[in-house]
């Protein structure tokens, strides 16, 4: 039986992984919605596929270019974590 500071560790973990696996694509759309949107306020221009064509190509680069990464990463962890059932059920 665990108890609750294991549980704690391990919803801790679960959490700080969510961070690294989206973060950094969450991180580059959050930098140039910001830059778009000060260029749409200096200009003027209110239009839609302006902000959202530009986010969906940057998440896709972001996703191409980091993507083995945070798959790795992904899979270390569920690797982690299907390792200790066993010792769960114990």
């Amino acid at each position: 039986m665990m108890d609750s500071s294991e549980i704690i560790g391990h919803v801790l973990r679960a959490i700080l992984m969510m961070g690294m696996l989206a973060g950094p694509i969450l991180l580059s759309i959050l930098v140039l919605g910001l830059l778009l949107g000060v260029l749409q306020a200096a200009t003027s221009v209110n239009e839609q596929t302006l902000t959202f064509v530009p986010k969906l190509v940057i998440a896709a680069l972001v996703v191409g270019i980091g993507g083995s990464t945070i798959l790795s990463l992904y899979v270390d962890y569920i690797r982690d974590v299907l390792a200790r059932i066993p010792a769960l059920t114990q």
